[in-house]
């Protein structure tokens, strides 16, 4: 059972009496020990009622964590002593508290969140992770249940059990096989090897200055009609490039 001496009882917010206390810690029996993180300091975060008692989080140099603390003896159960474990039902799920008896602090329930916290790069960032995680705990279930992207934090019991949790229901697409492609695939590329003739000539012209028989010839008649081109006009292969010169048709 709990020692009664060491259970405190807190009538008001006791965000005070757990940063001096923890600060106490760290200045005592925590200090020089390798684990620490100098840049985390001792801080008490958005502690409220629950019930007849109390709920926050902490940030320390070597952890983040929630603590659960008596607001009223007569219902605080004796049965909480130290290293045994108690379940609170929050809006995001039940939670494992484990019993901590401390000289200075007293009986109070303690639920790790990150520890050690030598990765935190400044006590800015440990102060965000101990609010943002309360607040989830705490606010929960006031997450629509179509939103799909929402991820209550909700760690399992000591069973390993997860209890009670909001429903987010993700229903795949109906007809998943015949739903359409919505990006068209890109059309490929005409290969070298399929373009027309035409084209080739065109590109030849533009570099070589030839008559409009010659580039027509392959559809005229083919060869035949190229080489009676030539036959009539010798100077057809030349350059046509002089002034004043003009092939016929």
């Amino acid at each position: 059972m709990t020692d009664v001496r060491r259970l405190r009882v807190h009538s008001l917010n006791p965000s005070s009496f757990f940063e001096a206390g923890f600060r106490h810690a760290a200045e005592t029996r925590m200090k020089g020990l390798p684990v620490l993180n100098p840049k985390v300091a001792v801080r008490a975060h958005g502690f409220r009622r629950w019930g007849n008692d109390w709920i926050g989080a902490m940030t320390t140099p070597w952890a983040i964590f929630c603590v659960f603390a008596c607001g009223c003896r007569e219902t605080w159960p004796e049965t909480r002593r130290a290293g045994s474990t108690f379940v609170v039902e929050l809006p995001a799920g039940d939670f494992t508290f484990t019993t901590v008896e401390d000289e200075v602090l007293g009986a109070y329930g303690m639920l790790s969140l990150k520890s050690p916290v030598n990765d935190v790069g400044d006590g800015e960032t440990a102060d965000m992770i101990a609010q943002m995680a309360l607040d989830m705990m705490l606010t929960a279930d006031r997450i629509p249940e179509d939103d799909e992207d929402a991820v209550p934090l909700i760690p399992p019991n000591a069973d390993g059990k997860l209890r009670r949790v909001i429903p987010i229901r993700i229903a795949p697409p109906k007809n998943v096989d015949e739903t359409p492609v919505l990006t068209p695939e890109a059309a490929e590329p005409a290969k070298d090897d399929e373009r027309e003739p035409f084209f080739d000539r065109i590109e030849r012209a533009g570099r070589t200055s030839v008559s409009r028989r010659k580039l027509f010839a392959p559809f005229a008649g083919g060869k035949k009609a190229e080489k009676a081109e030539t036959e009539n006009n010798p100077s057809a292969g030349a350059s046509e490039s002089t002034p004043g010169a003009r092939s016929d048709d």
